[in-house]
């Protein structure tokens, strides 16, 4: 028996559901202290601040944080029926006053801090989310089916699994009610219906949520349905001939999954593979085609303003959205779970379906610049980001998702009046909107399935290459300075409290307009067009076929593109160096060096300044600037590009349960003794497999540690400026930075050694993990130290595997 922060994986029969009153965590803190008891907790337990999670209310429009948390549930596997009786037993005992029989004294405390204790039942099946999308479902269309999910216990046995959904269909024959798709992906252990319920059943059961649909045992959730939608863009955008550029040539590395793109637009004409097996683009006029265009655009171009060259390769792309011309936007297909369109997708692109070969093998980069409005992320991870992370490892692939743009209006209490907010100081305006972001990134969480382990969640940086932008009366800049994330960019910690969004990149700059109300000011933010934004190619959306427009947009799926066309450029850039980098482990590498320039940089300042002083909280202090930075912005002409003072070296690999690989750098001669100030930076990447059985779900923890001398021989300390030691070691990236200046000799015979150390968290580990480590020292430029010429020359092959404890 343990107490679980989630269900998953858990018998249902055999569930118990114990709601906290109050904090979680001084609830697990309190069980760690009553003696007798100390087995409940689970290994390494990670309980998210309980200030993370809100109720979301709605004000006139204006969605807002209610001081009421999101009802603190803890679950409890039984290993069988007995014992669940047996703690019942014991509950009904306690509500009724009597003293607990000899022996079971600490359950008499552990029942003080709860609200209730029972068996799983309809008020677990039916989230508080679930009602208010039933509710404005119904509100917005009285007379029309209400479309949402069912997400079923996952059973081992087929014929068990049949026995559920003829349950569940029988129910729906009762109730007027029909499934419209399902989807069964048994490595996640995921089964789910989308199924329609007619209007009246629905209002039956937000009157009495404990009825019909919600007693059957088979069901875990009632949810509502995963929807993936991007409106289209109001400007309607400009029209501007390309210049002639060299076509692309060779294989696809990366793989664009959205809407369907105007192929035969001039800046993608002959630059794409578009695979479209599900006729997507039938459903999709072209004039409606703006989010697949766009971020085929940016991952090829680049943000159109700078005038760079394309990649030099091809980008697949499979279109996974079709319009909705009721909500004039981009949607998943309403009539499929998105999980199920993107596990096919990727299946079919990787290893090929219905016996026809993979259609593009060679991606190791897969982009998707979407996530599901219906589920922010809020504490337990989602079946999408499951399937994710099983993805990434099955397939030796790296996914880069967007971490999330919330355009809910955003209260900034600084101010009492439009005019006030006005009349401000550009700095004044910005303390005011930081200090906002932090009260209320409660409602600002991640969209998943960006809390996966596996991938790279990036957020929007506030930023984009509009040199003579104009200035709008009615919009104001919150960073005119820069080097912040955009207002509406989806905020972390991801699952467990890893470090999410794991990088920030340009997205465009996010202006704001505000109205006032209920006493303070709101902001909105722009969508981009002609006083910000990034430039890309865009449909012709007055219809007259025009193959020449661009428009200007903003967000995290731009940040998300450009991160893809990093990732191209770093592997061309690895090919063109002479190094053949083995498919099953391009994506692990790629992963380690898109983050390995990454800092917080003046951002980091300003939040810590912002946020107040860490003192005796100082962890929790510095994981909240990771929520909003992740690892930083990272800098790409770093990782391209080496300079006299800095040297990167990368090495990759894989590694097994209990067995740890050494490596030793030479140090260049010229720093030892040296004053000058020096920076360390260590970046190790990996792809876990998952049990989505286990509560830690991550099955493979690597470290990177000092196989000698712990300072390195360089006399550095970790800097202040960058997340945690602790928050490094919680998903599948360590990004680590060292500085110093004292004078040292060297140790370990002038070597930096190194060790990378596996072992198993979930489970026994019985596959093997791909790693890689990226490595970079230097001095200040201009110190006239040939760290790179003095590595170089003596850098020899220094790597040798041993196995053993960890």
């Amino acid at each position: 028996m343990t107490l679980r922060a989630d269900p998953d994986g858990i018998a249902p029969e055999r569930a118990l559901v114990f709601e906290v009153v109050g904090s979680v965590g001084d609830f697990y803190s309190q069980v760690g202290r009553i003696q007798g008891l100390e087995f409940l907790l689970e290994d390494d337990a990670v309980i998210e601040p309980d200030d993370d999670f809100h109720v979301v209310q709605n004000n006139k429009g204006k969605e807002i944080r209610s001081e009421k948390p999101v009802g603190g549930r803890l679950y409890m596997a039984m290993p069988d029926m007995r014992a669940l009786g047996e703690i019942l037993r014991l509950w009904d005992l306690f509500r009724q006053g009597q003293a607990m029989p000899w022996g079971f004294a600490p359950w008499g405390t552990l029942f003080e801090m709860l609200n209730d204790l029972r068996a799983w039942g309809p008020q677990d099946r039916v989230l508080p989310e679930t009602l208010e999308y039933w509710r404005e479902r119904v509100a917005e269309r009285p007379d029309d089916p209400v479309r949402f999910e069912v997400e079923l216990w996952f059973h081992e046995r087929a014929e068990r699994r049949a026995q559920a959904i003829g349950s569940v269909e029988g129910q729906l024959t009762e109730l007027g009610g029909q499934v419209v798709s399902s989807s069964l992906i048994e490595p996640i252990r995921y089964h789910g219906l989308l199924i329609d319920l007619p209007p009246d059943q629905v209002r039956e059961l937000i009157e009495h949520p404990d009825v019909a649909l919600a007693r059957l045992d088979d069901i875990m959730y009632l949810r509502p349905q995963s929807l993936a939608s991007i409106a289209e863009p109001e400007e309607l955008g400009e029209s501007a001939v390309p210049p002639q550029q060299a076509k692309p040539e060779g294989d696809a590395i990366a793989a664009l999954l959205d809407g369907v793109p105007v192929a035969n637009h001039q800046r993608l004409v002959d630059r794409l593979i578009l695979d479209d097996p599900d006729d997507y683009s039938a459903r999709t006029p072209a004039a409606k085609r703006s989010h697949g265009t766009s971020m085929a655009s940016l991952i090829v171009h680049g943000d159109l303003q700078a005038g760079e060259q394309p990649v030099g390769r091809p980008l697949y792309v499979r279109p996974i959205m079709v319009y909705d011309a009721a909500a004039d936007a981009e949607t998943t297909p309403p009539d499929r779970l998105p999980l199920d369109v993107i596990y096919l997708a990727v299946r079919r692109l990787l290893e090929g379906d219905g016996g026809e070969p993979a259609s593009a093998p060679t991606v190791v980069v897969i982009n998707l610049s979407v996530g599901d409005l219906n589920r922010p992320y809020a504490g337990r991870i989602s079946p999408w980001a499951r399937l994710m992370d099983w993805l990434s490892f099955r397939y030796r692939v790296l996914f880069l998702i967007s971490a999330g743009n919330v355009r809910r209006w955003l209260p900034v209490r600084d101010f009492a009046t439009t005019a006030d907010w006005a009349a401000a100081t550009p700095e004044q305006r910005e303390a005011a909107v930081i200090a906002a972001l932090n009260s209320e990134k409660a409602t600002r969480s991640l969209l998943s399935p960006a809390e996966g382990l596996n991938a790279i969640a990036v957020g929007a940086w506030h930023a984009d290459e509009f040199a003579s932008a104009p200035e709008a009366f009615h919009l104001k800049d919150p960073f005119p300075n820069g080097s912040m994330p955009n207002v509406s960019s989806g905020v972390g910690l991801g699952f467990r409290q890893t470090v999410k969004p794991d990088l920030l990149f340009d997205g465009g700059r996010e202006l704001v307009r505000a109205s006032e109300d209920e006493g303070h000011v709101w902001l909105t933010v722009d969508p981009g067009g002609n006083y910000a934004g990034q430039m890309s190619a865009a449909p012709d959306g007055g219809g007259t076929g025009r193959l020449d427009v661009q428009r200007r947009t903003v967000g995290s799926s731009n940040a998300t593109a450009l991160i893809t066309r990093s990732a191209i450029r770093i592997y061309d850039s690895l090919v063109e160096a002479g190094y053949d980098i083995p498919r099953t482990h391009a994506a692990v590498l790629l992963k380690a060096l898109l983050v390995h320039g990454a800092t917080w940089g003046e951002a980091g300042s300003k939040l810590d300044e912002a946020f107040g002083p860490g003192g005796r909280d100082w962890q929790r202090h510095r994981d909240n600037i990771s929520r909003f930075l992740g690892y930083g912005r990272p800098e790409i002409d770093r990782v391209l590009d080496c300079t006299a003072e800095r040297v990167t070296l990368f090495a990759y690999g894989e590694i097994e349960q209990d067995a740890q690989d050494e490596f030793a750098i030479p140090l260049p001669p010229s720093i030892e003794g040296s004053t000058e100030l020096r920076r360390l930076t260590m970046t190790m990447a990996w792809l876990t497999p998952i049990n989505a059985r286990h509560q830690q779900y991550r099955s493979a923890t690597l470290e990177l540690l000092p196989a000698g001398d712990k300072s390195y021989s360089l006399a550095v300390g970790r800097a202040s400026a960058q997340p945690t030691h602790i928050a490094i070691n919680r998903g599948t990236l360590s990004h680590c930075m060292f500085e110093g200046e004292s004078a040292v000799a060297f140790l370990d015979g002038g070597m930096l050694k190194l060790r990378v150390a596996c072992r198993a968290q979930a489970g026994a580990l019985d596959d093997r993990v791909p790693y890689a480590v990226a490595i970079s020292l230097e001095t200040e430029v201009g110190s006239g130290i040939a760290i790179y010429d003095e590595v170089r020359a003596a850098v020899q092959p220094a790597v040798r595997a041993t196995a053993g404890a960890a």
